[in-house]
């Protein structure tokens, strides 16, 4: 009897563990390359951790947002890009927005590891263009598909191929000195966690947004644009139309209402930008990631 309630109270601990931490499904499996998809349900707001990479990874981010430090660099991740690790890298994880963001995790060997991404920036933070993310949601789909295995083995390496042709993009302000750039670096951060919390927050004016970081409008413009390379405005289109991928990956149809929600004028509007980033209409979009054969 006292080993039964033993062994209940071990499973309801791993399902508690496993309800907040998320989900983690494999997807992919090959000589060199796993993919998994991960839903993480943690919620603090202060990092966890540390924890230790066990693995050469990259990880791409689909929805919600999240802070990693790794090896010392702090930065938060959202749909635009994600991040690297090498195995014993150092890293911790918080949440300021919230749970529920969904991630792809996927490990690499050694060599193919070093055949991408050695000799690249010292970054481990990445940003890839909306062409690579939507090759990157298709490569999920044709494994939810059950696409043919010679495929499916040579999709990641070409998606690999994408994120690596996009390291260097986000970089630090070589410009300022050390203690500015770390405060230049919070900045960038606190306003990306600021867009990541949803729709809503990607209708703030510039001006509400300098308020919400606790800058002027000026210096968190200038700021963005030394640290990331990228203009507050194209950043924040890029994070709309993540959003809009995203939902027709889980499978919403209606454009107009996509447009609406995601602050496009208007339908037109949302397929031009949709077409001169990732070389496909929303339409057609949503047929490559519909959830079936």
């Amino acid at each position: 009897m006292t080993e039964h309630r033993s062994a209940t109270a071990e499973l309801l601990r791993s399902e508690t563990v496993r309800e907040r931490r998320g989900a983690l499904r494999q997807r992919i499996e090959s000589a060199e390359i796993t993919v998994r998809d991960i839903l993480c349900c943690e919620d603090r707001t202060t990092f966890a951790g540390p924890a230790h990479a066990d693995g050469y990874t990259v990880v791409l981010t689909r929805s919600g947002g999240y802070l990693r430090q790794i090896a010392g660099e702090e930065f938060f991740v959202d749909p635009t890009g994600g991040y690297l690790t090498r195995p014993g890298d150092e890293q911790r994880v918080a949440h300021p927005v919230g749970p529920g963001d969904r991630s792809t995790e996927i490990h690499i060997g050694e060599r193919l590891f070093a055949d991408r991404f050695d000799g690249r920036p010292a970054t481990r933070r990445f940003t890839v263009t909306a062409a690579t993310d939507l090759h990157h949601r298709t490569l999920l789909a044709a494994a939810r598909h059950g696409t043919e295995p010679f495929e499916l083995a040579e999709r990641p390496h070409r998606l690999l191929d994408g994120v690596a042709a996009s390291l260097g993009h986000w970089r630090a302000d070589a410009t300022a000195r050390p203690s500015t750039a770390r405060v230049h670096g919070r900045l960038v951060r606190d306003t990306c966690a600021a867009l990541a919390a949803g729709p809503p927050a990607l209708g703030l004016s510039l001006e509400e947004l300098a308020r919400t970081v606790g800058a002027s409008p000026h210096h968190l413009s200038r700021v963005f644009h030394a640290v990331t390379g990228s203009t507050l405005t194209q950043y924040r289109t890029e994070l709309r139309l993540r959003g809009v991928l995203h939902a027709l990956e889980e499978g919403e149809e209606n454009l107009r209402t996509l447009s609406y929600t995601y602050g496009f004028a208007d339908q037109a509007h949302l397929t031009r930008t949709c077409r001169s980033r990732t070389g496909h209409v929303p339409s057609a979009v949503r047929t490559l990631l519909a959830d079936r054969a």
